[in-house]
């Protein structure tokens, strides 16, 4: 049974919390929060024994086997650290870290400890996603063309910008929050080379990006356009072009339904979709592993310095970068 403690109290956690439930082998054991009685009251309305008010008291605990990190992308590189430096291993919310710079110390530190590092990039191990990559693979449709992928809501609209989404210092802004999604997808459609980056970005007066359109152009011709936005709800269809078929995925970041050259699949997923990575997760414990074999660190690698270059490409540098 892997212990989980979970790092942060906010409403991603909350997600982690109902979803384990639908994991074998797996157990919430702890939850920590910077804010005593925010943890406390998570303990209680998840049934977790406990609680504390200090990441470093529960790093050090014998309590847990792993955690979750569910806090702001600006404390990820942090905290990692901090529990791998204490033999914990690591499932750390996406995106894993701000910059490549600070996952290639994080792998680092993974190596020396001895634990698992993996980003919980959830859509990942959809059974949907793994339809589309499985066919990709198969080279059933075959030489990949262009793709559109396209993640928005109106946070802008619900009022108020004082959240981590609009907070620069929290590396807040459309890219790392939702453009994470198509970035990371587009690696299930192509292993080329990207060869030429255009982007264009709308920036808010606290200094983040609320929208952002990315064309990626690869070694090979083909194209894929990752679209991001806080300023208007983006939920067209992810459409994924191939030279004897087209792919159709109904939002597909966390897609339940999927067109393929024609043939519909519908394959729901278990509560908000995240049991797939913690099994995962878990798998590649039980199997004395220490990277998991969907989500590598060169997966994580790969799609951190693809926003790292979107991120030059418009101009976005967060205060806290030298």
């Amino acid at each position: 049974m892997i212990r989980f403690g979970i790092v942060g109290a906010g409403g991603i956690a909350q997600k982690f919390a109902k979803d384990i439930k639908f994991v074998d082998g797996a157990v919430v054991t702890a939850v920590a929060s910077r804010n005593l009685d925010k943890a406390n009251k998570f303990k209680d309305e998840y049934g977790i024994e406990n609680a504390f008010g200090s990441y470093e008291e529960m790093a050090k605990s014998d309590l847990i086997d792993a955690v979750y990190i569910a806090t702001p992308h600006s404390f990820h590189k942090e905290q990692a650290i901090l529990y791998m430096n204490n033999k914990k291993h690591v499932l750390c919310e996406k995106p894993i870290a701000v910059s490549n710079g600070e996952f290639e110390l994080m792998v680092f530190s993974a190596k020396e400890n001895k634990v698992l590092l993996m980003e919980a990039m959830w859509t990942k191990f959809l059974p949907v996603t793994k339809l589309i990559r499985e066919t990709v693979e198969s080279n059933k449709l075959g030489k990949f063309k262009k793709a559109y992928l396209e993640f928005g809501a109106n946070i802008t609209g619900l009022g108020g910008d004082n959240g981590r989404w609009f907070n620069a210092d929290l590396a807040g802004g459309s890219l790392l929050d939702m453009g994470v999604y198509p970035v990371a997808f587009s690696l299930n459609l192509t292993n080329k080379v990207v060869t030429n980056i255009e982007a264009t970005a709308t920036f808010y007066k606290t200094g983040i990006d609320v929208e952002c359109i990315a064309d990626l152009t690869y070694e090979d011709g083909s194209t894929i356009r990752a679209v991001s936005s806080f300023n208007e709800d983006r939920d067209k269809p992810g459409v994924m072009e191939f030279e004897n078929g087209t792919i159709i995925a109904e939002n597909f970041w966390r897609s339940q339904k999927v067109d393929i050259a024609g043939e519909l699949h519908e394959l729901p997923f278990k509560g908000d979709g995240f049991p797939y990575q913690i099994e995962s997760f878990i798998d590649t414990l039980n199997k004395g592993l220490l990277e998991n074999e969907i989500m590598t660190h060169d997966q994580t690698r790969k799609s951190m310095k693809l926003l790292d270059r979107i991120r030059e490409t418009i101009g976005l540098k967060y205060p806290f970068e030298k």
